[in-house]
């Protein structure tokens, strides 16, 4: 354990002189990734993880995505690296520095990310932590038997604050503000709105509600504000009561009522949530709420919620989900699988430009496959009756929307 000290001299009519002590804790993890070409070929839903290790307190977890980018679709000659937390109390500060080996074992290349609370892991789940250029990894130097490392050193520093024995200060109690927000939410005090929705009135503040949603200050301060009476009374249609009180505990707390949900025996699915969260999040204007659900939502594509995510990224104006979406149907047999579901055939009648969308990529992918697999594989006949299939399937569809 490393400590490091330094003194600060209060004002001289104070009497006490104190010293703030920094503990730090330090410690490495080898992540080792085996398998890079197959996963690099799968996609951008393919992804190394490395077990949870404990280094400073904290359990850390990485994740390596060797395809398309999940941060934005522009950076596929870059490979990302994130790192989450899954520690209940994260509070301390953290430096963290990554080192590619060569094969040699020796350290090559170094990433050093400043310093950050642990706290900045937790909050989405996922921390983007660096790229690398994927012409930089695929080299002999770092890629040998389709496999690298990664070492991934951790410094977790922990402030301790000393006071000599002529006076004791207490020390300040960490922030609850978020906690008083959201209580005031509860209790109602002081609510000068209410909103009826789906049978049930949720009561809440006007001011608080206007500072966090461009939506709600038009609407109560505005050109078009609703009258001047001390308790507006507003209706609200096509939203679940528990989606709308998410949205409000968030506009409060910036945080979103996991407990609220168990104590009342919320059993929306995850993916059912975040779909029907975004779509209020955009409703409202409330943009950070709606970008985490856009990548709890990427997290969890699938082929039985794939139309129903893409209709709402392209609803909602999410590219990157959208861009998402569209590469994890790169794959023929998942994208037959997703044509069989029946959102799909919701999706096309509704959104005709997605399906050209889908078309274009599908036969630009299905061209370039063709022209590389005929000269190197025995298989090509196959997949090309694959491919091919698949468009038959999808002109129908066209044909019939056209038709329509």
């Amino acid at each position: 354990m490393a400590t490091k000290l330094s003194t600060a001299v209060r004002p001289e009519n104070l009497e006490t002189i104190a010293s703030k002590l920094v503990e730090s804790r330090k410690g490495s993890y080898l992540f080792k990734a085996v398998g890079y070409s197959s996963r690099k070929e799968k996609g951008s839903n393919h992804y190394f993880c490395s077990e949870i290790f404990t280094i400073g307190g904290y359990k850390w977890i990485i994740r390596c995505y060797p395809g398309r980018s999940c941060v934005t679709s522009t950076n596929d000659d870059k490979i990302a690296f994130f790192m989450g937390v899954r520690s209940k109390h994260v509070k301390d500060f953290v430096k963290i520095t990554l080192t590619m080996l060569a094969q040699d074992g020796k350290a090559s290349l170094n990433y050093h990310l400043g310093t950050e609370t642990a706290a900045d892991f937790k909050m989405l789940g996922w921390h983007l932590i660096f790229y690398i250029r994927r012409e930089t990894l695929e080299t002999p130097q770092f890629l040998k038997h389709d496999s690298f490392t990664l070492r991934c050193t951790i410094e977790v520093m922990k402030e301790v604050r000393l006071v000599d024995t002529k006076m004791q200060c207490s020390e300040v109690p960490p922030s609850n503000l978020s906690h008083q927000l959201s209580s005031l939410l509860e209790s109602a005090d002081g609510a000068d709105v209410s909103f009826n929705v789906d049978g049930s009135t949720i009561h809440a503040h006007k001011f608080m509600l206007a500072a966090r949603s461009p939506v709600f200050k038009a609407q109560f301060f505005g050109p078009m504000k609703l009258g001047d009476e001390k308790n507006t009374s507003i209706q609200v249609d096509d939203m679940d009561a528990l989606i709308f009180y998410a949205i409000l505990h968030f506009i409060y707390s910036d945080s979103l009522p996991e407990l609220y949900y168990q104590e009342r025996g919320y059993t929306m699915p995850l993916v059912a949530r975040a779909q029907h969260l975004l779509v209020a999040a955009d409703r409202y204007g409330i943009e950070r709420l709606k970008k985490i659900c856009e990548l709890k939502l990427y997290e969890f594509i699938a082929v039985d919620n794939l139309a129903t995510t893409l209709t709402l990224a392209e609803q909602h104006n999410c590219s990157e989900l959208k861009a998402a979406c569209m590469e994890f149907v790169k794959d023929p047999k998942i994208l037959a699988a997703v044509v069989l579901t029946e959102d799909f055939e919701h999706m096309i009648k509704s959104y005709p430009t997605v399906l050209k969308e889908l078309r274009q990529k599908i036969h630009d992918n299905s061209l370039q496959e063709k022209w590389f697999i005929g000269r190197f594989s025995p298989e090509v006949f196959l997949f090309s009756f694959i491919i091919d299939a698949i468009g038959r399937f999808i002109r129908s569809f066209w044909k019939r929307i056209v038709s329509w």
